[in-house]
């Protein structure tokens, strides 16, 4: 039986994924600037809820047991949060809980949140990590992700930001075992 299970997020799973951006964030303290404070979870959560149903945002979530460990979430890409550009899909975040660092998690939620974009039409992707996260910067680069030259040091997360992309998409290969197809919950729309 495999270790972790994964599924596709609703709506109802907002707060789970707030509560997981929380535990990410709080990993930030241990290169950020020692003035640097984790986004409020209200806010995180507020943005999540005005966010998923009205700009294509999905979500996939991991498990062990019935224990959330982290989650992946993408949208279409919107310069300025004005209208898509074509083609292109933002990886707006990819969060493992800390205790599953290094078990595979990271790799299999990344290779479903890619499939979901390859499914969906998208030709490329980008995102954007913390120039300071030199663990998430190397996991990007060893999945093909390369750097665009962009950077944000003035965003309201508070920390640099480099942009990584992706292009074009290809599947990442899962990790043994081979990994399942993602339904939705029943009686629950999908995010």
């Amino acid at each position: 039986m495999a270790r972790f299970t994964f599924r596709a997020a609703t709506t109802a799973d907002l707060g789970m994924i707030a509560d997981n951006l929380v535990a990410g964030f709080m990993t930030y303290r241990s290169w950020a600037d020692v003035r640097w404070k984790p986004p409020d979870r209200l806010e995180m959560l507020t943005g999540l809820v005005q966010r998923f149903p009205r700009d294509g945002s999905w979500a996939v979530i991991a498990f062990e047991g019935r224990e959330p460990v982290g989650h992946a979430a993408a949208r279409p890409e919107h310069p300025g949060d004005v209208r898509p550009l074509g083609g292109l899909a933002r990886l707006a975040h990819l969060f493992v809980r800390e205790p599953y660092w290094g078990s595979g998690v990271a790799h299999e939620l990344h290779a479903h949140i890619v499939d979901g974009m390859a499914q969906r039409g998208f030709e490329g992707a980008r995102l954007w990590t913390p120039a300071g996260q030199a663990r998430a910067r190397a996991f990007y680069a060893r999945r093909g992700w390369r750097p665009t030259g962009a950077s944000d040091p003035s965003n309201e997360l508070g920390v640099e930001l480099l942009e990584y992309e992706l292009e074009p998409l290809s599947v990442t290969p899962p990790t043994p075992p081979e990994r399942r197809s993602l339904p939705a919950r029943r009686g629950s729309a999908p995010a």
